[in-house]
């Protein structure tokens, strides 16, 4: 039980970095990593689809569903499941795996012997810019074209800053920075909650420009593709150049978090599995007693701001149950039980990139006005069900593709692009 299914490669048996580098092969990867992913990416969209299906202002609680398609019980028992089990918390891991890629990716051209490394700091940057840019690229044209929820940009953007450059510090400080960073952008996310509640309750604005005018975005998306270009790109211009950078060095602590547990062997596998166990234990267990005192103490102080204020204040209370959650996912992979679901997980999050995007084209087409035109027209339980049916064809989806194809259409683009050279693609 205790045997490691991805020893740590010594200093005698790892290769010399790749002179020509090329993708990462099927037997290099991590199945811990991918299993990880793939649960993350299903599970981000539990939060996301209600900025996919509703104005961003139902997003922060059940009232405006409520007063919408009436009051349910099941809108606030929706809102607190998402809101406790899922929001702060997919991204967290997303940010995470995306460190952990920057590690495995480095090491094309990284040689590390004796505990010191023998290759220049600067091997690969050229690479890792070009595959960055890339990214950038496909994540503007999802956040322009498709939808403002977009965290590609966000993604590419941190790559382009710190993370290549620090990818061999040692692992406890990337993991300390990291927290340290992202608890500064909680901090600073958290002020500009309270003073625009502050600013509310002193009738100098309005709760429509502190949580999206609805009546703008009910205009633009339930009618054709073209209407949902200005509520879309007003959402943008304040998340990329307002709320862009408090967010910005929370993003860089949770990839230097996720680079320092690949590097200790922690999101690889290779630690003991009683380390997963008491993961598991401490981060569900501590993570959810936290959350929930935090969550509903704070409903009983401030019972109509406390759903927005959540936004800000999940995004750390969030960390010890992401955690928890990779704890768990990682126990069963090294206990070898629920293979048919690991598995699964494992064949979405190795397409993490085309099942985010289709997620995207599933749900806008649902939900926008230029598709089924369901915009604000389905609350908790519905939700779920959409939830669900989208979930079933990116299972299915990537079950299908990945026994034909070495990666997903997404992922293949992108590598052909980086490399610059087409990159086979059937097995």
């Amino acid at each position: 039980m205790e045997e490691n299914p991805h020893p740590r490669p010594t200093a005698i048996d790892t290769p010399a970095p790749d002179p020509h580098p090329h993708p990462i092969a099927e037997k290099q990867r991590y199945r811990s990593i991918d299993v990880v992913r793939g649960f993350a990416l299903l599970g981000i969209l539990v939060p996301n689809v209600i900025f996919f299906g509703w104005p961003s202002a139902a997003g922060t609680g059940p009232d405006y569903m409520n007063a919408t398609l009436g009051e349910t019980r099941w809108n606030t028992i929706g809102h607190d499941l998402t809101a406790i089990f899922t929001l702060g918390k997919m991204m967290a891991l997303f940010s995470m795996l995306f460190g952990a890629g920057v590690i495995v990716y480095a090491r094309k051209f990284d040689r590390e012997q004796d505990g010191e490394f023998h290759t220049r700091l600067s091997k690969g940057a050229g690479l890792w810019y070009r595959r960055t840019a890339w990214l950038l690229l496909i994540g503007v044209l999802h956040a322009t074209c498709l939808w403002y929820g977009d965290i590609l940009v966000w993604y590419a953007m941190v790559a382009f800053g710190l993370v290549w450059w620090v990818r061999r510090w040692n692992p406890k400080l990337q993991i300390g920075l990291g927290l340290l960073g992202h608890l500064f952008s909680t901090i600073l996310m958290l002020a500009f909650s309270l003073f625009g509640v502050w600013a509310v309750q002193q009738g100098k604005i309005g709760p429509e420009e502190l949580m999206g005018d609805p009546s703008g975005e009910l205009a633009g998306y339930t009618g054709s593709y073209l209407d949902t270009f200005k509520p879309r790109l007003f959402s943008l211009v304040f998340f990329w150049f307002i709320f862009g950078p408090m967010f910005f060095p929370g993003i860089t602590g949770l990839m230097m978090i996720g680079m320092g547990l690949t590097r200790l062997g922690v999101l690889t596998g290779e630690r003991p599995t009683r380390l997963y166990a008491w993961m598991t234990v401490l981060g569900l267990g501590g993570g959810l007693g936290l959350t929930l005192t935090l969550y509903y103490g704070l409903a009983g102080v401030m019972p109509d701001m406390a759903g927005f204020l959540w936004q800000s204040f999940s995004q750390f209370v969030g960390i010890p149950i992401s955690l928890g959650y990779m704890g768990l996912l990682i126990w069963i992979v090294r206990l070898g039980v629920l293979r048919w679901l690991t598995g699964a997980l494992a064949n979405v999050g190795r397409m993490a990139l085309s099942n985010y995007l289709l997620q995207t084209i599933l749900c806008t087409t649902f939900f926008y006005g230029y598709g089924f035109a369901y915009f604000a027209e389905i609350d908790y339980p519905g939700l779920f069900v959409v939830i669900a049916a989208v979930w079933i064809i990116n299972l299915l989806f990537s079950a299908v593709w990945i026994r034909f194809f070495r990666f997903g259409p997404a992922e293949w683009a992108w590598r052909s692009l980086t490399y610059w050279e087409i990159q086979p693609m059937r097995r």
